[in-house]
């Protein structure tokens, strides 16, 4: 989608081709008996009302100073997941404005939850003359969630992409094997078995040093952290996308996905970082990080999507809750 300075910089070079027109044929000698000044007030302005006029660029910049993409206090319902007792859904369309986002909260300290991943073990990864490349043909989320059968599925860490093969960037280490290094630039979430069995608790790595992960049984790298004791760390672009991101309570026992829609403008235009960041402080969450986005954003609850658009993607890595 342009934004407003760039849509009126289009429509301005078309009204100088027009009048440029103009100031020409008005001296032809072809041209000379012919009254131009009708004709050339029709062309400017049709091609003056040429601007895409399904953007409101007045109601976006309101939509961004108001803030309209929170929830509300009593806009906030979470509902119970069949079949599920550790999770809670919620969902957000602002009937003004094209926007649509999802949010899972999963209570990690629940006896009976699970963690499962993709990619599990170093089979997953595609091999050549019997040593691991670190390419791999990477799965949709809809073939991860009915090979482990979890009830809730998220994308996570980004890759890089070469001959049709994927590679993660970043550390991913499933049930304490480490599978993809450490990328110091890049944020992570970890999950720790708790000394009784009894779930897990989480947390958020700003910078993925080798040494923050030496006791955890899961850690999913991501790109950036976004909340940190509850205070936004607001030095990024306002760029919308889609996006994944995933938030941790102050105790670090409740977990909250964020899957933002953003793949249909018309439908949902996305979101920047910093908004993400500003939804989860409405959930009162503490610490957040950004996962892989763009058409990468995938959550899948009991075994179907709940995007509104088919997410077909083959990804490098999945999490898994069952």
């Amino acid at each position: 989608m342009q934004n407003c300075h760039t849509e009126q910089m289009n429509t301005d070079k078309r009204k100088f081709k027009i009048l440029h027109f103009y100031l020409f044929a008005s001296k032809s000698s072809f041209f000379k008996h012919l009254s131009f000044i009708p004709i050339f007030l029709l062309l400017l302005s049709v091609f003056s009302c040429s601007t895409n006029t399904n953007i409101d660029f007045y109601a976006n910049e309101t939509f961004e100073r108001e803030k309209k993409y929170l929830p509300s206090e009593s806009g906030i319902v979470w509902q119970k997941i069949d079949s599920v007792d550790w999770a809670e859904y919620f969902y957000f369309e602002n009937p003004g404005h094209p926007l649509r986002y999802h949010c899972v909260k999963i209570n990690l300290s629940n006896p009976k939850i699970s963690i499962k991943t993709f990619p599990g073990t170093e089979n997953d990864f595609t091999h050549k003359k019997e040593s691991n490349t670190g390419y791999f043909t990477g799965v949709t989320a809809k073939e991860f969630s009915e090979k482990t059968g979890s009830k809730i599925v998220v994308n996570t860490a980004p890759f890089s992409r070469k001959n049709g093969k994927r590679r993660i960037c970043g550390v991913h280490i499933a049930n304490k094997t480490e599978l993809s290094k450490p990328i110091e630039r890049y944020a992570a979430i970890t999950f720790t078995k708790n000394q009784n069995e009894e779930g897990y608790t989480a947390k958020i790595i700003r910078n993925q040093h080798a040494d923050a992960f030496t006791d955890c049984d899961f850690a999913f790298g991501g790109f950036f952290q976004i909340l940190s004791d509850s205070k936004k760390i607001s030095d990024f672009a306002d760029i919308k996308d889609s996006r994944t991101a995933l938030g941790l309570s102050e105790d670090k026992k409740t977990l909250y996905i964020l899957v933002v829609e953003g793949e249909r403008k018309s439908k949902s235009t996305g979101l920047s970082y910093n908004d993400c960041a500003d939804i989860f402080l409405c959930l009162n969450v503490a610490d957040a990080l950004q996962m892989d986005g763009g058409g990468s954003s995938s959550l899948f609850i009991n075994g179907r999507n709940i995007l509104s658009y088919s997410t077909l993607r083959k990804n490098a890595v999945f999490l898994g809750f069952y």
